[in-house]
């Protein structure tokens, strides 16, 4: 049966799972990973290191869910969230202060404390991180969730529900500082792509493997925050995640709209690249760009990168956040999840380009977002690299 986002009740409504052995085994599994994988080295190691990133998502959902009940368990819930953004934040922060050239890794390795750091960017992205949580804790207010129910579809009295807003909103506003700070994104700056160079970090079968392996643990990471062995069994999961069998009509649809798509973003980019330069604005490097990604541009890395963004970007944002949070919000993490890597050009058309696939959702479901969305970065991949519409 296909499921639009229209048939997904606000307040979820499935019964709590009879077995929940599978899901409990499921989460054993994932944790028992990460020892295995880092005893056995190499690539094993990568996998591990890899699902250090979403483990933490994974529990901070399972604390949501039990913290309906549980004061205690929403207690923990609030503080590991807080965590989570305050080590997003100091992360971020870093990134950017070694991509503006004011930190020396060795020489604070070394003790000689922190000399050259630029304490004002640091100070701009922890601050704008601190109203990210500001935000969050806000959102988390009763009588605020309230009041943003009669925009968005989510349930006021749903702990879940406000700390996917809280989440979402803390998240987006770390991932933007450095933009907001310095107007560059930190993974294109020189020093970072040299510090990349210099540690093998721009290896492309290493590179390729890394996006397997954000694929492989973001499915689960999908299946578990919708509160499967809690709340819903895999089933249910699956349809509360819009992961559905499509309609050859659907398809078609999603075929359509990434050809398309391919042939609006090339005269959209023309058109928001005149506004900048006409505003004296940074645009994205896309020599820099094209050097970070340059794993993909085989006929298997094109693959192996629209199946990854495609599947594992719509599953988490079309389709665990949007049913909840809306087009706009769950789009605002989208995009700043690009944030890093991206100028406020390529930003804007991150964000247009979720807004369409949120359309597409929410009129079919999160399995035809995923096709449009995967087939249209496959084909801008294909294109580039036997330079079709350079």
């Amino acid at each position: 049966m296909t499921l639009t986002t229209a048939e997904i009740p606000s307040s979820p409504v499935d019964a709590p799972p009879a077995k929940r052995w599978p899901a409990v085994l499921g989460y054993g599994l994932m944790l028992l990973a990460l020892p295995i994988g880092f005893a056995l080295g190499g690539e094993a190691s990568a996998f591990a290191s890899t699902g250090l990133m979403y483990i933490p998502c994974v529990l901070l959902a399972l604390l949501a869910y039990l913290g309906q009940g549980n004061d205690g368990a929403k207690i923990l819930a609030v503080l590991w969230w807080l965590g989570l953004v305050g080590l997003a934040a100091f992360g971020v922060a870093s990134a950017t202060l070694l991509a503006s050239g004011t930190i020396d890794l060795e020489a604070m390795g070394s003790g000689n404390g922190m000399g050259g750091v630029d304490f004002g960017v640091m100070g701009g992205v922890l601050g704008i991180s601190a109203l990210g949580l500001l935000l969050g804790v806000v959102s988390l207010l009763p009588p605020v969730r309230r009041g943003i129910s009669r925009w968005l579809p989510l349930d006021p009295g749903s702990f879940v529900h406000g700390m996917a807003l809280a989440l979402v909103i803390s998240l987006s506003l770390t991932l933007l500082a450095p933009l907001l700070v310095t107007g560059l994104p930190p993974l294109l700056s020189d020093s970072f792509m040299q510090m990349l160079e210099d540690s093998g970090g721009l290896d492309e079968q290493s590179n390729l493997l890394a996006t397997v392996y954000v694929l492989v643990w973001t499915l689960p990471l999908a299946v578990f925050a919708v509160g499967y062995g809690v709340q819903r069994d895999f089933a249910g999961s699956l349809r509360r995640l819009g992961f559905v069998r499509p309609t050859l009509p659907q398809v078609g649809l999603g075929v359509a709209v990434a050809v398309v798509l391919v042939f609006a973003v090339h005269y959209l980019d023309l058109g928001i690249g005149l506004v900048w330069e006409a505003m004296g604005w940074p645009r994205t490097d896309g020599e820099a760009f094209g050097k970070l990604i340059a794993f993909a541009f085989t006929p298997l890395g094109a693959i192996v990168l629209s199946i990854s963004a495609g599947l594992g970007e719509e599953l988490g944002v079309r389709g665990v956040l949007q049913p909840r949070l809306g087009i706009f919000f769950s789009n605002l993490l989208f995009a700043s999840l690009h944030a890093l890597q991206y100028g406020w050009d390529g930003v804007l058309v991150v964000f247009l380009l979720g807004a369409v696939f949120g359309v597409l959702r929410n009129r079919t479901n999160t399995t035809t977002s995923a096709i449009a969305h995967g087939l249209y970065d496959f084909l801008l991949v294909m294109m580039a690299i036997y330079g079709i519409g350079e």
